[in-house]
């Protein structure tokens, strides 16, 4: 990877980025997945966020902080000005349901005259995705059920960890588990296909209707799930794929470097972008700004990272 094709940096004040979106040229707002917590970013000023935001003050009484009840927010999405962040729908480690986690929600941020942003509820939670897919059976195949009672990193399991934007308002939900097809090999599936979901009514679940879905999209993303996916412009995204697993080395498994892809939704074209190397770090947010598809910025996870120290590294990289 050359050097003229990457910035790197490094923001305090979290270590767990997983979803991230502009809010103009110069600000991002991001989620950590530990907590129920919007901190929005100067991507100038590294020293710590600009603004912290309890989304528990912004839903009161249908959000709540405290052991076990956080949303595990994944990813995020902008359509119109209205910002849509998905939790991850998973169970805990030992397979147990969380309800907190099962949530699409949506916000309005606006810019205010004292240089904070005022964020405000944009319509109701929406809980019953998982439920409503089981309901359709074009996703049978993927065992929903069976899923969100299995430990989101195991075999078969259940985990969202994209979102984005599609041209006809609607969002597109990206699965890192479960995946569909391939073969276990020494304990683990391979050669799986990755799930796309296309929520074609957003503005409509968040106002109590029923969800509407187009038919699902299975990606080979030579055996990953799906970490993140960000709109790019019109049809084209970006799409950052990763195992479903655990991804700890073994004595029968080596640990796994997350891989890009460009992909249209039009053409269903998908190219690896195999000059970037991302060996070391855990992306798990990717974000455009306004005016330029062509410089994304990755955010990863550093959380488990050896002297971390409440922190976390930024990719910047020119496509």
């Amino acid at each position: 990877m050359k050097t003229d094709d990457i910035q790197e940096k490094k923001y305090l004040g979290i270590s767990n980025p997983s979803g991230a979106v502009a809010l103009n040229n110069n600000v991002f707002v991001v989620a950590d997945d530990e907590d129920n917590l919007l901190r929005v970013y100067d991507r100038n000023v590294l020293e710590k966020p600009l603004q912290t935001i309890k989304l528990s003050m912004v839903f009161k009484g249908d959000i709540a902080d405290g052991e076990d009840l956080e949303i595990d927010l994944e990813s995020a999405a902008e359509i119109n000005g209205t910002y849509f962040w998905i939790g991850s729908h998973s169970s805990s480690r030992t397979g147990e349901y969380r309800p907190a986690r099962h949530r699409l929600l949506a916000v309005n941020i606006k810019a205010s005259e004292n240089g904070k942003f005022a964020i405000t509820a944009a319509g109701n939670i929406y809980t019953s995705l998982i439920a409503d897919l089981q309901e359709d059976s074009r996703f049978d195949t993927f065992h929903l059920g069976k899923a969100k009672k299995t430990q989101a990193k195991a075999l078969g399991g259940l985990s969202i960890e994209g979102l984005a934007a599609t041209p006809k308002n609607g969002l597109l939900i990206g699965f890192r588990n479960p995946l569909n097809g391939g073969k276990i090999k020494e304990g683990r599936l391979v050669s799986g296909k990755a799930l796309l979901v296309e929520l074609l009514n957003p503005f409509e679940v968040i106002h109590g209707l029923k969800a509407k879905f187009a038919d699902p999209v299975e990606l080979d993303l030579d055996g990953f799930g799906i970490r993140e996916i960000t709109q790019r412009e019109n049809h084209k995204y970006l799409i950052v794929a990763g195992p479903y697993h655990e991804n700890i080395a073994t004595e029968d498994h080596k640990k796994e470097e997350g891989k890009l892809y460009k992909w249209s939704s039009k053409s269903g074209k998908l190219n690896g972008l195999k000059r970037f190397d991302l060996a070391g770090f855990n992306i798990e947010a990717a974000l455009f700004y306004p005016g330029n598809d062509d410089l994304v910025q990755l955010l990863s996870d550093d959380g488990t990272l050896e002297g971390a120290n409440n922190s976390f590294r930024s990719l910047t990289l020119t496509l």
